[in-house]
């Protein structure tokens, strides 16, 4: 009867604690289903643009350009439905341009930079906790840059306005619509109220070359560019997930 006893508490012992082990480690929790989602992001963008034309006329002119990289404050709107998602994005410049040290130096400083644009995108992986996205869109650009020339001169405030500096170019502007294509690596919500965060990695092609203008006067015979543009985002969702209409 003892070996018996214990024959049965030494194979009975490892079979339930077994049992109790899997259970514990083979339960995860159900994947995420919700099937509207609304959202909204902020985030950075940061840009390398290439401009040649009118970067042509300011080495030809001893004009000190700007950098090509500019970096970008990025806030949108949109949608998804099941795998489908929108987006409205916009964005606009901010920091300083990097001058040179040299007196008497003319150089091109950008006074604006902006866009906005319209994404639609399909999730082609759709696992657990990642979503990688192809999106595609259009949207329009904007460039300005201010020239002028460095110098020491002193200059009273009451006598500025006669004050004419030469080589100064108040005001070119580009405007482009472009085209624009992207990879996007999202985390995949998980609760009704949610944060994800989001990395984007893509180009912008202008649609058309378009001539530079300017606000300060009318330009004849001016340089034409069709902006060629890559980038980088690094944003954060805001969103609200419903498994069904309103719910």
């Amino acid at each position: 009867m003892k070996r018996f006893l214990l024959l049965f508490l030494l194979t009975s012992y490892p079979g339930l604690s077994q049992t109790t082990d899997s259970t514990a480690i083979g339960t995860l929790p159900p994947k995420s289903d919700f099937k509207y989602g609304l959202m909204a992001e902020l985030g950075l963008t940061f840009t390398s643009t290439s401009l040649p034309q009118i970067r042509s006329f300011f080495r030809s002119n001893e004009i000190e350009p700007a950098g090509h990289l500019d970096p970008l404050i990025n806030f949108g709107v949109g949608g998804r439905y099941q795998r489908l998602k929108l987006m409205i994005q916009t964005g606009f410049r901010f920091g300083f341009t990097a001058l040179p040290r040299e007196e008497s130096a003319l150089v091109a400083k950008k006074v604006n930079v902006g866009y906005t644009g319209a994404l639609l995108g399909y999730d082609v992986v759709n696992s657990r906790n990642r979503r990688l996205y192809i999106n595609a869109g259009i949207g329009g650009v904007a460039y300005e840059y201010s020239v002028y020339r460095r110098t020491n001169q002193v200059v009273p405030f009451q006598s500025v306005l006669q004050y004419n500096q030469a080589g100064n170019i108040p005001s070119l502007r580009l405007t482009n619509n472009f085209w624009d294509v992207n990879i996007e690596y999202s985390q995949r919500e998980k609760r009704k109220q949610s944060i994800e965060h989001v990395l984007r990695l893509g180009y912008r092609r202008g649609i058309r070359a378009n001539a530079w203008d300017s606000d300060a006067f009318q330009l004849t015979g001016a340089p034409t560019d069709r902006i060629s543009q890559f980038y980088f985002q690094g944003t954060y969702y805001f969103s609200s997930n419903y498994r069904k209409l309103g719910k």
